[in-house]
Formats: C-alpha cells, structure tokens, sequence
C-alpha cells in the first residue's frame, strides 16, 4: 500500500466537506493550535467506514503507517481519522507500544482529541494487558501538562468500559482520588464524567465515595455527580 497515496485520498476528502461555518463554531467550541475544516465527527465515521470497507485486509504494518501520516498531518481531522482507523481496526489496538502513545500525547492540546485517544484507543490497549499496562495511567495522572492528566483519567473510563469489572472500577476510583483535588477544568470535568460512567453500575460506591469527598472534590462534580445517581442527568431535570 502506499501510505502517501491513501492520506491524500483521505484528505481531500475531508477537503471536499470542509464547512467554513462549523469550522468557526469548532474552533469557538475546541480551541487548539490546529487546522481545522469543519467536518462533523459522523462524517469523518462515514469516511473511515468507507475506507475500511475498501481495505478490509490491510497489513498492521501499513495501516500504523498510515495512522502515523495522519497523526502528523496539521489538521483536527487528519487526526481524528488517524484515531477512528485505529478504532475500525480494533485487533490492531493491542499491537500498540507505549511509544506510540507518548508520542501523540505531547501533540495534545484540545479536550476532542485527548478524550478520543483516551476513551477509543489508550483506555482499550490497557486493557488488553491491565496487569502490564495500567501503571502508564498513574504515570499520565501525574504529569505536568493538563493533557497528560486528562488523557489518563479518559483512559481509565475507556479501560473501564473496555472490561466493565469490579476490579476496573476499583483502580478508575483510585486514580480519580489521585487527581480529586485538581482545580484546572479540563481535569474536573473529566473526575465528573468518570464519576458519572462508574455510577451507572456501582452506584452504591460512587455514591459512598462522594460522602466521604465532598469537601475535597469540587463542588460542580458533586452536584452533576449526585444528579446524574439520583435522576439520571447530570443537569438534575428528570426525563419526561
């Protein structure tokens, strides 16, 4: 396969559905250093889809290739679809190294991406081998830069919901202890949403954990928490 070839391909398509006007409410809404073309994320799914349906049997080797090519691209899309390839191909996910991941994350600087790396792709390659892999979560919680921190929390949701265990919670728990007291809101946001995916099994632990924290955590984690347990939305307003 040529690696050129196909990201060219892939890029004009996304070149021929680039939209001017949700390009600015993107960059309004996910502000980053990168290009952006305005593509919605269903239609850079209906690309990679397309294109999986024409390379059904691609080579590991050309596929992280490819992956790579779009990763380094100056553009949000080039790397999103960088990352739903890498979803589409989901036996290709464990093949990964821990370099591949501390190369993207030191490119990070949006909460779409971080959380797409996190929840699609890091979350489910730690998963793969918990007992080896989990302690690059800790390492990533503990890390300087925002979204390091975030990306590690994220991961911990997508290994979560990758082995849907009570021994997968339990560790999601502990690293959002780590991080409980952490006011930037990148992480916050992030600490509320894990709190929120890990009560919609173990209620009765989340609920318990916010009793104990609720000095400690901030106060919209705790509010959007305990609206989410008591009425299943965040906002508090029950569903009609």
């Amino acid at each position: 396969m040529d690696v050129q070839v196909e990201k060219t391909s892939l890029l004009q398509e996304i070149e021929a559905l680039a939209d001017p006007q949700y390009e600015a409410v993107i960059q309004r809404s996910i502000p980053s250093s990168l290009e952006v073309h305005g593509l919605r994320v269903f239609e850079i799914r209906k690309i990679v889809r397309s294109w999986r349906s024409q390379h059904k049997d691609i080579d590991l080797d050309d596929l992280l290739a490819l992956v790579e090519a779009l990763w380094a691209g100056p553009s949000r899309e080039e790397r999103l679809v960088a990352l739903e390839l890498l979803q589409h191909y989901p036996d290709s996910i464990p093949q990964l190294t821990w370099e591949h991941f501390d190369r993207w994350r030191r490119d990070l600087d949006s909460w779409e991406l971080t959380d797409v790396l996190g929840l699609g792709v890091l979350g489910v390659w730690v998963a793969a081998e918990q007992e080896h892999r989990a302690w690059h979560l800790w390492d990533l919680i503990a890390d300087q830069d925002v979204w390091s921190r975030r990306l590690g929390v994220v991961g911990g949701i997508g290994l979560n919901r990758a082995l849907q265990t009570v021994e997968s919670a339990t560790l999601v728990l502990e690293m959002v202890d780590q991080v409980k007291e952490d006011r930037h809101p990148m992480i916050t946001k992030a600490v509320s949403w894990t709190l929120r995916t890990l009560g919609t099994r173990h209620s009765d632990t989340v609920l318990a954990y916010l009793e104990a924290n609720e000095e400690v955590l901030a106060r919209h984690v705790v509010r959007e928490v305990t609206n989410k347990l008591t009425t299943g939305r965040k906002d508090g307003k029950r569903s009609r």
